[in-house]
Protein backbone atom coordinates (compact mmCIF):
# COMPACT_ATOMS: atom_id res chain seq x y z
CA UNK A 1 0.00 0.00 0.00
CA UNK A 2 1.13 3.55 -0.69
CA UNK A 3 1.04 5.93 2.27
CA UNK A 4 1.19 9.63 1.48
CA UNK A 5 0.76 10.68 5.11
CA UNK A 6 1.85 9.04 8.38
CA UNK A 7 -1.79 9.12 9.50
CA UNK A 8 -2.60 6.59 6.76
CA UNK A 9 -0.27 3.98 8.28
CA UNK A 10 -2.56 1.65 10.27
CA UNK A 11 -0.17 1.18 13.21
CA UNK A 12 0.06 4.96 13.74
CA UNK A 13 -3.63 5.90 13.48
CA UNK A 14 -4.20 6.13 17.24
CA UNK A 15 -1.29 8.52 17.82
CA UNK A 16 -1.15 12.31 17.57
CA UNK A 17 0.38 14.07 14.59
CA UNK A 18 3.62 14.93 16.39
CA UNK A 19 4.00 11.41 17.73
CA UNK A 20 3.51 9.95 14.22
CA UNK A 21 6.17 12.24 12.77
CA UNK A 22 8.58 11.40 15.59
CA UNK A 23 8.05 7.66 15.16
CA UNK A 24 8.54 7.82 11.38
CA UNK A 25 11.73 9.87 11.88
CA UNK A 26 12.98 7.39 14.50
CA UNK A 27 12.17 4.49 12.20
CA UNK A 28 14.14 6.10 9.36
CA UNK A 29 17.07 6.71 11.71
CA UNK A 30 17.14 2.98 12.47
CA UNK A 31 17.71 2.06 8.80
CA UNK A 32 20.97 0.36 7.98
CA UNK A 33 23.50 2.25 5.88
CA UNK A 34 22.69 0.12 2.84
CA UNK A 35 18.97 0.83 3.06
CA UNK A 36 19.62 4.52 3.62
CA UNK A 37 21.73 4.67 0.48
CA UNK A 38 19.06 2.75 -1.41
CA UNK A 39 16.39 5.17 -0.16
CA UNK A 40 18.40 8.18 -1.30
CA UNK A 41 19.16 6.65 -4.69
CA UNK A 42 15.48 5.86 -5.28
CA UNK A 43 14.49 9.40 -4.29
CA UNK A 44 17.16 10.81 -6.59
CA UNK A 45 15.96 8.67 -9.49
CA UNK A 46 12.39 9.82 -8.93
CA UNK A 47 13.07 13.56 -8.70
CA UNK A 48 15.78 13.87 -11.36
CA UNK A 49 13.34 14.00 -14.31
CA UNK A 50 11.37 16.71 -12.53
CA UNK A 51 14.41 18.92 -12.15
CA UNK A 52 15.68 18.15 -15.64
CA UNK A 53 12.39 19.55 -16.88
CA UNK A 54 13.14 22.82 -15.05
CA UNK A 55 16.39 23.28 -16.97
CA UNK A 56 14.43 23.95 -20.16
CA UNK A 57 12.86 27.19 -18.87
CA UNK A 58 14.35 30.61 -18.18
CA UNK A 59 13.28 33.73 -16.34
CA UNK A 60 9.67 34.18 -15.30
CA UNK A 61 8.55 31.27 -17.45
CA UNK A 62 10.18 29.01 -14.88
CA UNK A 63 7.99 30.21 -11.98
CA UNK A 64 4.92 28.02 -12.63
CA UNK A 65 7.16 25.00 -13.16
CA UNK A 66 8.99 25.72 -9.91
CA UNK A 67 5.66 25.85 -8.10
CA UNK A 68 4.66 22.58 -9.72
CA UNK A 69 7.99 21.02 -8.68
CA UNK A 70 7.49 22.27 -5.12
CA UNK A 71 4.09 20.61 -4.97
CA UNK A 72 5.18 17.42 -6.74
CA UNK A 73 8.31 16.83 -4.66
CA UNK A 74 6.52 15.71 -1.45
CA UNK A 75 3.95 13.75 -3.45
CA UNK A 76 6.77 11.79 -5.05
CA UNK A 77 9.16 11.45 -2.10
CA UNK A 78 6.94 10.91 0.96
CA UNK A 79 5.47 7.54 -0.10
CA UNK A 80 8.99 6.22 -0.62
CA UNK A 81 10.09 7.48 2.81
CA UNK A 82 7.06 5.92 4.47
CA UNK A 83 7.65 2.61 2.70
CA UNK A 84 11.20 2.51 4.06
CA UNK A 85 10.00 3.60 7.52
CA UNK A 86 7.84 0.47 7.69
CA UNK A 87 10.98 -1.70 8.01
CA UNK A 88 11.62 -0.56 11.61
CA UNK A 89 8.23 0.87 12.54
CA UNK A 90 7.51 -1.71 15.27
CA UNK A 91 10.84 -0.99 16.96
CA UNK A 92 10.24 2.77 16.81
CA UNK A 93 6.74 2.40 18.25
CA UNK A 94 8.07 0.19 21.07
CA UNK A 95 10.80 2.72 21.84
CA UNK A 96 8.26 5.54 21.83
CA UNK A 97 5.92 3.70 24.22
CA UNK A 98 8.85 2.79 26.45
CA UNK A 99 9.94 6.44 26.56
CA UNK A 100 6.48 7.70 27.64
Amino acid sequence: MIYFLPSQIPKLKSLSHHERLAIVADSLNRLSAQRRVMLNIIKLLLITPLFLLLVRFEGWHMLPWLLLAGIAYPIIVLPVRHAFALFHLDEAIAAHKKGN
